[in-house]
């Protein structure tokens, strides 16, 4: 079952309303797509060439609402496909490492408290994240039904980027919050994959005893 505590449900008339107009003008769920990955494309160049958090904030928003819009528009044109699925899924996770790679060099020669190599905090937060998705793909692969448990899925992360980022771009910080970032979704990618572990074998244990009972 999927958690509840998701900022899509947020963010869901704004989604509609985007993915409404840009229906209209023709753009097709596989073209909103590429359009988020382009707005993940700015906020790697607001980071690596011009240095802004503010920017990155923007455009991180941007990718974050383009993400839901190309299947709000699947679903209001009835073309949703197998490709399209596939290719979002894709194009997510290579948002993703465009973001994370961004934050890489960013903070190529910073040390956290003079001790940590942030380089080190955002490699295992992409990692973490990747095993994230990863584990929900893989068990909707086995099984019907939505996998989208534990708190920072790409959405929150997404989210919590463009919070975090704004504050440091006035106030500092930013490594600080990077390495709450760190351990953030490394707990959720450990709770998602105990949980998704128990629900998979109380559903081997259920077609046991169906088995047995026949």
């Amino acid at each position: 079952m999927p958690s509840k505590l998701r900022v899509r449900y947020i963010f869901r008339p704004l989604v509609n309303l985007i993915a409404k107009g840009l229906s209209k003008i023709g753009v097709t769920p596989n073209v909103a797509t590429i359009l988020m990955l382009i707005f993940a494309i700015f906020s790697f160049i607001s980071l690596v060439f011009f240095y802004n958090l503010l920017y990155f904030a923007i455009f991180i928003f941007i990718t974050g609402i383009m993400d839901g819009v190309d299947g709000a528009i699947a679903r209001l044109t009835n073309k949703s496909t197998k490709f399209g699925g596939f290719f979002d899924s894709i194009m997510d996770r290579f948002s993703e490492f465009i973001i994370f790679l961004g934050l890489f060099i960013f903070c190529w020669d910073q040390l956290l408290w003079n001790l940590i190599d942030m380089k080190f905090i955002i490699f295992i937060s992409f990692l973490a994240s990747i095993m994230i998705s990863y584990t929900r793909s893989r068990a909707e692969n086995f099984y019907k039904g939505d996998f989208d448990v534990g708190l920072m899925a790409r959405s929150e992360r997404l989210l919590y980027l463009m919070i975090t980022s704004i504050i440091a771009f006035f106030y500092g910080f930013f490594n600080v919050f990077l390495f709450i970032l760190m351990w953030l979704v490394i707990g959720t990618g450990i709770f998602r994959f105990h949980k998704l572990s128990f629900l998979i074998k109380e559903n081997e244990r259920y077609k046991l005893k169906s088995i047995q009972k026949s």
